[in-house]
């Protein structure tokens, strides 16, 4: 039975521009790392609630960067990703990777920009407790 190996949440406070060359950028690690795994991902993409701390606190890292300046398009989004497979496919350390590539991710999708950088917050969470039920009935 597989089970959820892995939550991983990554918080930007970018461009829509922007989020499209990060979301491709993911995109592109998430499928290399897992090419030789039996584990499979889904991702989805969020416009998070200006009323969330989150969204504060990366707005406030923005107008630190950007002194003087009120952003204009800049909105927080939420990259989501959900690992599932066997444990054993992907350690810890395959995780720590990921999350080390993903950053990189998030830099290099910036870099044609002349930026001090896009703020971000990046979490991962271990599961080895769900096992997800295939329900024949609703393939």
């Amino acid at each position: 039975m597989p089970k959820r190996i892995s939550d991983v949440s990554l918080h930007v406070f970018v461009t829509p521009e922007i989020l499209h060359r990060i979301v491709a950028s993911i995109r592109t690690v998430v499928d290399d790392h897992l090419q030789d795994r039996d584990v499979f991902a889904w991702r989805f993409t969020l416009p998070v609630d200006t009323a969330d701390p989150i969204h504060d606190d990366l707005e406030s890292q923005w107008r630190g960067t950007h002194s003087g300046s009120d952003p204009e398009r800049e909105a927080t989004y939420e990259i989501a990703l959900s690992l599932v497979g066997d444990p054993d496919e992907f350690t810890d350390a395959d995780i720590a990777e990921l999350e080390d590539c993903l950053v990189l991710a998030v830099y290099g999708a910036v870099a044609p920009e002349p930026s001090p950088g896009v703020p971000f917050r990046l979490r991962a969470d271990q599961r080895t407790d769900f096992a997800l039920e295939l329900d024949p009935e609703h393939r």
